[in-house]
C-alpha cells in the first residue's frame, strides 16, 4: 500500500471502536506474529518490505516492520488504501495488486487480514515487493517483441516470416521453395511460362547472388545451366524493353 500522510479525525471518527475482545485478539496476533516479521523480510530480501498492522490502532497501525522500502516504522500509520477498505468494512484478502511509493517506485502489495471472533479485521500481515527491475524488464521485452511491417517491395504474398537457415543450402532451398509455391503449380507440371516465372522470383530475391545458385536452380527445375541462363537474359530484355516503352 501507498505510504501517505495519517489520516484525519473526521476519517478516523467514522470507524466503529473495538470492543475489548477485539484488542485482545489483536495483541495477541502482534505478539505472535510480530517477532517474525523481520526474519520473514530477511527471507524475502533483498527487494521485498513486511510489515504487521494492528488495526485496532488506528492510525497508528505499525507493529511491526522488516526490510523497509516506503521509508516508514514502528508506530506509523496506515495508508490510505489500507484505511479506506478498512472503514467500508471490507475484509477479505488483498492479493497482487499495484502500489507505488511517494517517490514513483512500482511495488507489488499483498495485504492479509486476521479476523477476529466477530469476523472483524483486527490486524493486517502487508508484503510490498519492489518490482522496478521486472518492469524494465518488461519493457526491454515489450521493445524487442515489437513487430514492425516491411516495405512490401521486399517480401512476397506468401513470405510471412524471415527465415533462419543453418547454412547456405538450406537457404537456397527454401527460397527456390517459396518461388514453386507462389507459381501453385508443382515443377513436373510446369510449361516454360511458369519456369521462367519461377526464376524471375529467384533473381528479385537475390537467389543468384549466392554461389553455385545456377546449377541448384536448373537442378530443382529439372533443366540445364544454360536454359537458366537463357530464362534470365529473357528477363532481362522483358525488363529493358518495359523501361523503353516506359
Amino acid at each position: 500500500m501507498t505510504d501517505t500522510a495519517p489520516p484525519t479525525s473526521d476519517t478516523t471518527s467514522r470507524i466503529p471502536a473495538f470492543t475489548d475482545e477485539e484488542r485482545a485478539h489483536a495483541a495477541t496476533i502482534v505478539d505472535i506474529v510480530g517477532p517474525i516479521i523481520v526474519p520473514l523480510a530477511r527471507a524475502l530480501a533483498p527487494r521485498t518490505e513486511v510489515l504487521l498492522h494492528d488495526l485496532t490502532k488506528m492510525p497508528g497501525t505499525i507493529a511491526a516492520i522488516g526490510g523497509n522500502i516506503t521509508g516508514r516504522g514502528i508506530g506509523g500509520p496506515a495508508t490510505d488504501l489500507g484505511l479506506r477498505t478498512f472503514s467500508s468494512g471490507w475484509n477479505e484478502h488483498l492479493i497482487g495488486y499495484r502500489t507505488e511509493t511517494n517517490d514513483g517506485l512500482p511495488m507489488r502489495s499483498s495485504s492479509i487480514f486476521f479476523h477476529a471472533a466477530s469476523g472483524r479485521p483486527v490486524a493486517c500481515l502487508c508484503l510490498n515487493t519492489d518490482v522496478s527491475e521486472v518492469v524494465r524488464a518488461q519493457e526491454l521485452l515489450r521493445s524487442l517483441s515489437a513487430i514492425t511491417t516491411i516495405d512490401p517491395s521486399l517480401r512476397s504474398e506468401t513470405m510471412t516470416a524471415e527465415k533462419f537457415p543453418a547454412s547456405v543450402e538450406d537457404l537456397a532451398q527454401g527460397i527456390l521453395a517459396e518461388a514453386v509455391t507462389e507459381t501453385g503449380i508443382p515443377v513436373e507440371a510446369m510449361k516454360k511460362r511458369h519456369k521462367v516465372e519461377v526464376v524471375r522470383q529467384l533473381r528479385d530475391r537475390g537467389f543468384f547472388t549466392m554461389r553455385e545458385a545456377v546449377p541448384i536452380a536448373a537442378q530443382n527445375l529439372g533443366v540445364g545451366r544454360h536454359t537458366i541462363y537463357n530464362y534470365l537474359n529473357e528477363i532481362e530484355e522483358s525488363a529493358d524493353a518495359s523501361n523503353e516503352e516506359a
